[in-house]
């Protein structure tokens, strides 16, 4: 909730996984020295965002379990819970509170021109700063799948070669 306290600024979302999509298409952040979990990048046409999770949301519950205080392992395990849904209390940040980092690096700050004026820093037309992460979620699982080492017991293995191992013993 917001420094408020309003209910108005949380919304439950049930995000559902899909046969068409990969995963629920959200990074959970978690802030190295502030309490709480957020959303972090929420993939463009994922479950994460028919649901209505943005970008910047905290975490309060998580299929009806709170979960302040819980680490980052502990509200993943809580979201596996079930295998195909997670119904996920968010609340939105305030307006004027600053968004977590969520891990993006510092844009560099643009050097004014002399000629140009100076952007205002609390001009209401300005667009709010977009992350710059190198891939999607959907992107990092498949990384990450292709790393996987193979494992040679897994190897699909004809007869002859069976009998040629058993055959060498």
């Amino acid at each position: 909730m917001a420094a408020n306290g309003s209910a108005a600024d949380t919304r439950l979302c049930h995000v559902r996984k899909v046969a068409t999509f990969d995963g629920y298409g959200f990074n959970l952040h978690a802030e190295k020295g502030k309490p709480g979990q957020y959303i972090g990048k929420v993939d463009a046409g994922s479950p994460a965002e028919a649901a209505g999770l943005r970008r910047g949301d905290r975490i309060v519950e998580v299929n009806g379990h709170g979960i302040a205080g819980e680490s980052h392992k502990q509200v993943v395990a809580r979201i596996k819970q079930r295998p195909d849904e997670a119904e996920l209390l968010v609340a939105a940040p305030a307006p004027g509170d600053p968004l977590p980092d969520l891990d993006a690096p510092e844009p560099a700050e643009p050097t004014p021109t002399p000629d140009a004026p100076a952007p205002a820093p609390d001009a209401p037309d300005a667009p709010a700063p977009r992350l710059k992460l190198p891939m999607t979620a959907a992107e990092m699982r498949a990384q990450l799948q292709a790393k996987k080492r193979v494992d040679p017991k897994k190897v699909p293995m004809d007869l002859k070669s069976k009998f040629d191992i058993v055959k060498k013993l």
